[in-house]
């Protein structure tokens, strides 16, 4: 039985299935409205994950032959992911912004249904259910108040992506791996920085490349055993909040779109709106068939 084990473990199919996962996280935390994080849950990784990044050195031998493969696919997926996303916004047209908006509203209500599930069986009570509601109340008005200063400060078409931007960006990236749900290339196309990274990317521009992923080691390795403990302890109160930030994060950039993507003409509004009536449904039923692969917990 054992040697059987090892062989399963040792399949090279089971390496390209590692590595199409990897690439399936890394495209996740490329698209504006889904989240690398969530689909390591989906996949069942993300425990291991969390284990690994909080604990390199202890977990390494036990993990090593499950994220090698993964973390090759991560890379590609960035990569190739990158390259989609530049081609899509290589011109100044709302059409792909429609899209992610779309994308991104579609996740709402199964991460709102996922949010107020009971913990072990047991009902909320009043209090839980105040203290929810305040949680993504709060990181709601915190992140929208932040990005209508940022809208009102900067002027989105002169950030490029220097070496400190680029750093920041990476923080900022980060944390949408590391917790579930949050996607933060969201922010950064509200910023304005989004896709000037991802044509850098897609270039293999490693100045660009290199301390981005400077910042979201930082934070993976940093906060992940903070934010696993977090999501254990108060699910409730951190899954509202990540529920806030991606409610703020949306709105700001239906209020405050880029500069070169607002709509100018009826013709363009109409198809921007079917775009993201689209995006919505289909962000919506991948939500539904995530809930019901993903491995029980």
């Amino acid at each position: 039985m054992t040697h059987e084990l090892t062989q399963k473990e040792n399949s090279p199919l089971l390496f390209l299935y590692r590595i199409i996962q990897g690439a399936l996280i890394g495209g996740g935390a490329i698209l504006p409205g889904v989240s690398g994080g969530v689909l390591a849950v989906i996949f069942g990784i993300y425990r291991p994950m969390m284990a690994f990044l909080s604990r390199p050195l202890a977990t390494f031998k036990k993990y090593w032959k499950l994220f090698v493969p993964i973390i090759l696919g991560v890379a590609l997926g960035f990569w190739g992911f990158a390259k989609l996303v530049d081609w899509m916004f290589s011109g100044d047209s709302p059409i792909p912004l429609a899209l992610f908006i779309g994308l991104i509203l579609g996740t709402i209500p199964e991460l709102y249904r996922a949010a107020q599930k009971p913990k072990n069986g047991v009902s909320l009570t009043d209090r839980e259910k105040k203290n929810n509601l305040s949680a993504l109340i709060i990181s709601f008005v915190l992140l929208f108040a932040f990005l209508f200063l940022v809208s009102r400060g900067t002027s989105t078409q002169n950030i490029e992506p220097t070496l400190l931007w680029s750093f920041l960006s990476g923080i900022i990236w980060g944390f949408s791996l590391v917790v579930p749900g949050l996607s933060s290339s969201a922010i950064l196309l509200f910023i304005g920085i989004y896709t000037k990274l991802m044509a850098a990317v897609k270039d293999l521009d490693f100045g660009i490349i290199i301390p981005l992923m400077l910042g979201i080691a930082i934070v993976a390795f940093l906060f992940a055993r903070f934010v696993d403990r977090l999501f254990e302890r108060q699910h409730g109160i951190a899954s509202n909040a990540v529920i806030g930030l991606v409610m703020s994060s949306t709105l700001a950039i239906i209020v405050f779109p880029p500069e070169g993507y607002q709509i100018t003409s009826f013709a363009q509004g109409a198809i921007s709106l079917c775009v993201l009536i689209v995006g919505f449904i289909a962000a919506h039923f991948m939500g539904k068939w995530g809930e019901k692969i993903k491995p029980a917990e």
